[in-house]
């Protein structure tokens, strides 16, 4: 199902049949399982493409670099990189502000940069380049779908905020406010708490935030920091409904029985719905086979989508070349086929319709763990933005901005 198609290797742009491929994420596991999930991932999924003859009559080979949660890092290592083996593509990193930092080295270089973790709308829309790609929702979409599940459950009068004080958390809490404005204009904002990374007492932060009483509270806390948020609020019995970025391993973590009352998730990914899937399928048994059985997690399936979308890409434009590879998106009608499902769609704005999973957290006795339940959405960029600027992205506009609606 991954196959991407051989063709000769002249036509390609690869040095001696082969393709090289760079990774730059936290695989030392800053923040959790995130870069190692999604370091692992791309391995499997570039493992697969060569499996089945490689691409574009190349080889593709992958070097992996730790970003250690610091875009000063990211870039030097990135630079590094550049400077021994120019790759073909570059794909990562964990963090947005890391991902905005990186683009500007790589478009100068034309090299294409795929994400598939960093969520940041700014980069295939206000800071959009030639060499962007998304495979992922954005958090610009993951923010609005949040807001707009919430508000259509009735059960949000009273918003507070929790998140992390850096570029994605800012941004997808200003996608969130943007929904309530549109949809909810009575809507109160009793708390906004940022929080530092490297200084948290989260015991104080709770109390702060429960204090003002809110009905509901979101951001895109995840990782270890949610774990201790979750049990916090379990030991103290809020009831204050929380939307969050639970992913397997906080879920796994926090245990059958243990999670708070009123859990609510969003998330680029379902573990259960792209497992499932006919690329997914074959993905989740590489990835176990290379993993001592160990099954995907959210990040995963998202990292994998990155490779999966520049194999494609690369298939359609008949090269690895920065511009060749522009042109073929631009055309438009661009599908492929990814753990998402078949038939993804690749917009002229380099980002994949790819949905956001929305819905209640609830003990899930298949897979031994809190997980979404059934009643969970799949909400589409179309279901979630404004009309207005869907269709500017359709079009192709190069003067979209997300922030210009906000």
């Amino acid at each position: 199902m991954l196959n991407a198609g051989t063709a000769a290797a002249e036509t390609s742009s690869c040095a001696n049949g082969e393709a090289q491929a760079l990774i730059v994420s936290d695989v030392s596991g800053r923040l959790g399982v995130l870069g190692p999930s999604q370091a692992s991932a791309t391995q499997t999924a570039i493992d697969l493409i060569n499996k089945d003859g490689g691409l574009l009559g190349c080889k593709v080979n992958l070097t992996i670099k730790d970003e250690q949660l610091d875009p000063a890092v990211a870039v030097r290592e990135l630079k590094k990189a550049i400077a021994t083996n120019k790759p073909n593509v570059v794909f990562g990193p964990t963090l947005s502000s890391s991902m905005l930092s990186m683009a500007k080295i790589t478009n100068a270089q034309e090299i294409p940069l795929f994400s598939g973790e960093g969520g940041d709308a700014q980069f295939v829309m206000d800071a959009r380049e030639p060499g962007n790609y998304m495979a992922i929702s954005t958090l610009y979409q993951d923010g609005r779908a949040a807001a707009k599940y919430l508000i259509e459950s009735g059960k949000c009068k009273r918003y507070g905020f929790l998140y992390p004080d850096i570029v994605a958390g800012r941004d997808v809490v200003s996608a969130f406010r943007g929904q309530l404005t549109e949809s909810q204009p009575d809507a109160q904002i009793v708390v906004d708490q940022p929080y530092n990374l490297q200084n948290k007492d989260f015991g104080a932060i709770i109390q702060a935030i429960s204090s003002k009483s809110p009905d509901c509270v979101f951001g895109n806390l995840l990782g270890p920091d949610l774990g201790s948020v979750y049990k916090i609020w379990n030991q103290r019995k809020l009831d204050i409904l929380t939307m969050f970025y639970p992913d397997t391993a906080t879920l796994k973590a926090v245990g059958k029985g243990n999670l708070p009352a009123n859990t609510y998730g969003v998330m680029r990914a379902n573990v259960k719905i792209m497992s499932e899937t006919p690329v997914g399928k074959e993905f989740t048994e590489a990835y176990k086979a290379a993993n001592g059985g160990s099954t995907p997690d959210e990040w995963a399936y998202a990292a994998a989508s990155a490779v999966q979308m520049w194999a494609s890409v690369a298939k359609a434009a008949g090269s690895f070349d920065y511009n060749a590879m522009d042109a073929a998106v631009k055309k438009g009608g661009l599908t492929f086929d990814s753990v998402y499902g078949n038939d993804t769609e690749i917009m002229p704005n380099h980002q994949a319709n790819a949905w956001s999973n929305v819905g209640p957290i609830v003990d899930d006795s298949q897979l031994g763990h809190p997980y979404w339940s059934s009643d969970s959405k799949s909400m589409l960029m179309k279901d979630v933005i404004q009309q207005p600027l869907y269709e500017s992205i359709l079009a192709g506009k190069s003067s979209t901005r997300w922030t210009s609606v906000q």
